[in-house]
């Protein structure tokens, strides 16, 4: 791959204009190419489906259908947890991983947190949180943690919200309780969940209301989705960091909450009531 990376930068500068935008597309954008069709990446370039094919002919390949398995089988190879363990090893070498994690939790909350598109985007998701009637909240693996704490935290300030995670009853009922009338939050990252996948297209299917956060506008949940937030996820572990959508979503929270004032505090009241009367919570007086 490394070979054809280096090919296509030492031709750029004599490829025509069309060509070079495929090819600059490739070189910025290939962990997507595999989730595309050759029809949906020219509308994303700019260019003609000729110009694609006819690009990845010159390249050595039978045609785009070759050139797109190869790039699947790479991506699908670098996203391997062991292999991806072992980039991450060879870039922190030369730093302590204290200092390199902190530097790349900056970058993420920097870049998460001033996208345009996440402000556009945390606009229209309010809107549809207050129109729903029932607010699920799906997540697999580690976004398991994303979809639980929204689903908590919105339920605290009186929406209506089921988990859609494994390990909460039926998650395949609970997908085709959803109607028009309700709202789908989705929390996917690369690797992509096949569940997560397959649920953003029952909801398209059927009219649901889709917010997608994930790490990319290409992402198979994304390309469905009603609005979406773009999470940057970049982390030395081999999972990724959720830092900066934890925190994109206590800006959505803080919002829902100054939008309805009065029915987030009548809701949290009661919570706390109930909670200090079943003595939930740990007395400091104990230590006295």
């Amino acid at each position: 791959m490394q070979e054809l990376f280096e090919t296509i930068q030492n031709s750029y500068d004599n490829l025509p204009q069309a060509q070079k935008a495929v090819a600059q597309y490739i070189m910025e954008h290939y962990q997507q190419i595999p989730f595309l069709p050759v029809t949906a990446m020219a509308k994303e370039i700019g260019v003609s489906d000729t110009t694609i094919i006819k690009y990845c002919m010159q390249l050595g390949f039978s045609g785009f259908g070759e050139f797109k398995r190869m790039l699947t089988d790479y991506v699908q190879q670098q996203a391997n947890w062991y292999n991806q363990l072992q980039e991450n090893l060879n870039q922190i070498q030369r730093q302590d991983a204290y200092s390199a994690v902190y530097q790349a939790e900056q970058s993420n909350l920097q870049a998460t947190m001033t996208h345009s598109l996440n402000r556009q985007s945390c606009d229209t998701l309010l809107t549809l949180i207050d129109q729903a009637e029932n607010i699920y909240c799906m997540g697999v693996r580690s976004s398991v943690f994303l979809a639980e704490f929204l689903s908590l935290a919105l339920g605290q300030q009186g929406y209506r919200t089921f988990p859609l995670t494994p390990g909460t009853g039926d998650i395949y009922e609970s997908v085709c309780r959803m109607t028009p009338r309700d709202l789908l939050v989705s929390f996917s990252f690369s690797r992509y969940g096949k569940l997560a996948v397959d649920i953003a297209k029952f909801a398209a299917e059927n009219g649901v209301p889709h917010a997608a956060f994930t790490d990319s506008l290409l992402s198979p949940t994304a390309l469905r989705a009603t609005c979406t937030f773009l999470c940057s996820v970049r982390s030395y572990n081999n999972t990724p960091s959720l830092s900066s959508t934890f925190s994109l979503l206590n800006a959505v929270l803080a919002s829902c909450a100054q939008r309805h004032p009065d029915k987030a505090k009548e809701r949290m009241h009661r919570i706390e009531t109930f909670a200090e009367q079943s003595d939930l919570y740990y007395s400091m007086e104990a230590d006295d």
